[in-house]
C-alpha cells in the first residue's frame, strides 16, 4: 500500500541542528508504524504569518499547523481550522487561559503544546558583586531604581555590565513584553464586545509606555536598542552583559536541561508586580488541523503522538521548549527553584483578549505603541509623551473601536 502523505509546518526560532535531527528521528519511526509519510517545514516566526495566511487563502496549507495561542480564535473564525475530534485525548494546558483559547462557541478546534511566559532572570555573581538584593527588584520601581544605580556605576567603570537586557527587534515581542510589565502593575484589558471607550489612552497604559520605553533608555547603548530577542538573549546568556533579563525562559530552560557549568550562575525572580501574585504575559504554542485537509484522521492521529510523554520529553530537550500541560518535563525538574518559579507564574499568566479581531487589533497596538516606544527610544522626545504622540495613540484607539464595532456587526447580522 502506498502511504499516504501529511503536510506539516513547525514554527522554529533556532537554527540549531539537533532540533530537526529530532523530529526525523521521532517522525521516521512513527512513519514505519503507521504507514504514512510527513513532509515536515520549519518556518520562522518572521515567515509564518504571511506564508499561513496565503497558504490558507490559496488552499496549500499544510495538514497540521502550529500556530501561536493569539492566532487561533481568529483562524478558526475564518473557518480554517478542523474541530478537534472527541477521541483526541487533548492534555489541558497549566494555563488555563490557553484552554480557553483553544475553544470557540464550545467547540475545541486546537490542542495546546508549547507553553511560555515573560521572566525576569538574575546573574547571582553579578548581583553580588553589585551589591543588589533580589528583593529590591521585587517590583518595578524597584528595578528602575537598581537600572539608575548601575548605570551611576558604568561611569565611573564602563566594564560594569548593564542593569537589563529586553529584545525588542521583533514589534510583536515589543508588545509581549510592554503588556507583562502592564499586567504586573495591575492593568487588565476593557471589555472588548462592550467596544469600550478607550484602551491606549488610559493613565496607567500611557505611565506604562513611558516606564517601558525609560527603562530600556537608561539600559541600552543606542546601537543595542533594536537588536533581535535572540541576540539579546545571547548576550545575557552567552556573553554575560547584563545583570538582569527580561524575556522567554528558553536560556534558562537550555541550561538546566542540558547542565551547563555555569548553570547555578542563574536565577529566576519573581516577576515585578503590583499584585498579589506575580503576573506576566502567558503564550505559547498550539497544534491544529486544517479544515482543508483530506487526511484529517491522519492528521490528528499524529497530533496525538506529538503531545506524548514519548515525544515531549525528548523535545523539550533539544527544542528547549516547556509542555503546555503536566508531563514529566515538569514532575523531574520541579525541585530545582527556578523551574518551580516558571511554573507558578506560567499558571497566574494572562493571555490575550478572546476575541475573534484580536489580530487585527494587535496589529494596531503594535504600531500605536510600538511607535511611541521606538520614538522615545530613538530620543525624538524631551521625556514625555509629546501632542503629536497623543494624537496618534488617541487615532489607534479609535481604530480599534471602529474594529470591534466592524465585528459586532458582521456577528450580529451574520
Amino acid at each position: 500500500m502506498v502511504a499516504k502523505k501529511l503536510r506539516i509546518w513547525l514554527i522554529t526560532g533556532s537554527s540549531d541542528p539537533a532540533i530537526l535531527m529530532y523530529l526525523r528521528e521521532k517522525f521516521s519511526l512513527y512513519e514505519k508504524q503507521n504507514n504514512i509519510k510527513i513532509q515536515l517545514e520549519l518556518i520562522t516566526w518572521e515567515r509564518i504569518w504571511k506564508a499561513l495566511i496565503e497558504a490558507f487563502k490559496n488552499n496549500t496549507a499544510p495538514d497540521i499547523v502550529q500556530l501561536g495561542t493569539s492566532w487561533v480564535r481568529t483562524f478558526a473564525h475564518m473557518g480554517y481550522l478542523d474541530q478537534t475530534p472527541d477521541y483526541v485525548k487533548s492534555r489541558p494546558s497549566i494555563n488555563e487561559g490557553i484552554n480557553r483559547i483553544c475553544v470557540k462557541d464550545g467547540v475545541r478546534y486546537a490542542v495546546p503544546w508549547i507553553v511560555d511566559t515573560i521572566i525576569l532572570a538574575g546573574r547571582k555573581d553579578y548581583m553580588s558583586l553589585l551589591g543588589i538584593n533580589k528583593e529590591e527588584v521585587r517590583d518595578w520601581k524597584g528595578l528602575m531604581d537598581v537600572a539608575k544605580r548601575i548605570k551611576k556605576m558604568k561611569e565611573d567603570d564602563p566594564e560594569i555590565p548593564k542593569a537589563v537586557a529586553v529584545g525588542l527587534k521583533l514589534e510583536r515581542d515589543t508588545i509581549q513584553r510592554y503588556f507583562s510589565i502592564l499586567w504586573a502593575r495591575g492593568w487588565d484589558f476593557p471589555d472588548l464586545d462592550r467596544v469600550p471607550q478607550r484602551i491606549i489612552m488610559d493613565p496607567v497604559v500611557l505611565d506604562t509606555i513611558k516606564y517601558f520605553a525609560t527603562l530600556k533608555r537608561i539600559c541600552d547603548r543606542p546601537e543595542d536598542i533594536n537588536k533581535h530577542p535572540y541576540q539579546v538573549n545571547d548576550d545575557f546568556y552567552r556573553h554575560g552583559l547584563s545583570v538582569f533579563y527580561i524575556g522567554s525562559w528558553y536560556g534558562i530552560i537550555n541550561r538546566i536541561n542540558r547542565m551547563e557549568q555555569d548553570v547555578d550562575d542563574y536565577c529566576v525572580l519573581p516577576f515585578p508586580s503590583s499584585r498579589d501574585k506575580t503576573c506576566s504575559y502567558g503564550g505559547g504554542t498550539v497544534l491544529t488541523v486544517s479544515s482543508k485537509s483530506r487526511l484529517k484522521e491522519e492528521a490528528w492521529n499524529l497530533v496525538e503522538y506529538m503531545i506524548s510523554d514519548d515525544f515531549m520529553d525528548g523535545w523539550a530537550v533539544n527544542a528547549v521548549h516547556a509542555p503546555a500541560f503536566e508531563s514529566k518535563f515538569w514532575q523531574q525538574r520541579y525541585t530545582d527553584e527556578r523551574v518551580r518559579l516558571m511554573y507558578e507564574q506560567t499558571v497566574n499568566s494572562k493571555v490575550y483578549p478572546l476575541h475573534p479581531a484580536w489580530l487585527a487589533i494587535e496589529n494596531e497596538l503594535v504600531k500605536g505603541i510600538g511607535y511611541t516606544i521606538f520614538r522615545f527610544l530613538n530620543k525624538e522626545t524631551n521625556g514625555g509623551i509629546s501632542t503629536e504622540d497623543y494624537s496618534i495613540l488617541a487615532e489607534t484607539d479609535e481604530r480599534i473601536r471602529r474594529i470591534l464595532e466592524i465585528n459586532q456587526e458582521v456577528r450580529y447580522f451574520g
